[in-house]
């Protein structure tokens, strides 16, 4: 094999050799991920790649602003980049596309889905391969379900990371399936922590009232620890209010962590001789 022949065997290998896409073929006026395959005087051949490396053909006044220019002053063979189909020949399934009539911000936004939606399918790859099945089975048999459903691929196993697999089974996915998008999630996806607030308003007019004030809001920030918060902060912003951050990357886990650590501090100051309120911010 030669040189070229490598160059262009390595091109067709960068392209998804599944279609991603739920239609055979994309529609005029459609925005598509191309990737570069051979470059020509009168245009350029592309692998679309969400439609698993159908050939598509630019012409080069598509590509070139001006006669003056050169065709790989816009284009190098690899590169991948969008463009708007502007001709369809389904019945001889030939594809013409153009570069110049695509905006650099809807060049940005397209890329940018792109670029979630390869690590999403990846990990849906990663999926399939787990349960012995091909990608193409995994998108037909639930994952094209999951897109409508989440938006995107990679908002599949966000999601499930952070919420965990209600929605999965609401959707009527098997046991098998979710146990094994549940295991690749946790093991591929990095959750941002998140951090909810609030306001506890807190008196004790005991004479020691500012001891048993102090006490109860250490208990509250040792159950918050010990309820598997990441960090948990409680301040004076004048008193007797009292501010509480708790961070952690579970949401739901964080919500019941609050819950536990408000009815701590209500039940104790109360027990003590004392009152206390709440107040969530950002609710």
């Amino acid at each position: 094999m030669s040189k070229r022949e490598e160059k262009l065997d390595d091109i067709k290998k960068s392209v998804f050799s599944v279609r991603i896409a739920r239609k055979e073929l994309p529609e005029i006026g459609e925005l598509v991920i191309g990737t570069v395959y051979r470059i020509l005087e009168h245009g350029a051949y592309v692998l679309l790649d969400e439609y698993g490396g159908l050939e598509a053909y630019a012409p080069i006044n598509e590509i070139v602003q001006s006669w003056f220019h050169d065709i790989k002053d816009y284009l190098r063979p690899g590169q991948k980049t969008v463009f708007r189909v502007i001709r369809v020949d389904a019945r001889r399934r030939l594809i013409d596309i153009s570069l110049r009539r695509v905006k650099e911000e809807e060049k940005k936004e397209k890329l940018a889905r792109w670029k979630r939606t390869i690590r999403g399918v990846k990990l849906l790859e990663l999926v399939a391969k787990r349960l012995n099945i091909t990608l193409d089975r995994a998108l037909q048999d639930f994952g094209w379900k999951l897109e409508d459903y989440y938006g995107d691929f990679l908002s599949i196993f966000e999601n499930v990371v952070k919420y965990g697999p209600a929605d999965l089974r609401k959707l009527g996915l098997s046991d098998n399936v979710i146990n094994t998008i549940m295991e690749v999630a946790k093991e591929r996806i990095e959750v941002e922590p998140v951090e909810i607030s609030g306001i506890i308003r807190m008196i004790n007019i005991k004479p020691d009232g500012v001891k048993h004030i102090r006490d109860v809001l250490l208990k509250a920030m040792e159950l918050a620890r010990k309820e598997g918060a990441e960090s948990v902060k409680i301040y004076t912003i004048g008193p007797p209010r009292y501010r509480i951050d708790i961070m952690g990357r579970d949401p739901k886990k964080l919500e019941q962590v609050l819950k536990d650590v408000v009815n701590l501090v209500t039940t104790e100051i109360k027990r003590r001789g004392g009152e206390a309120s709440f107040t969530r911010i950002g609710e």
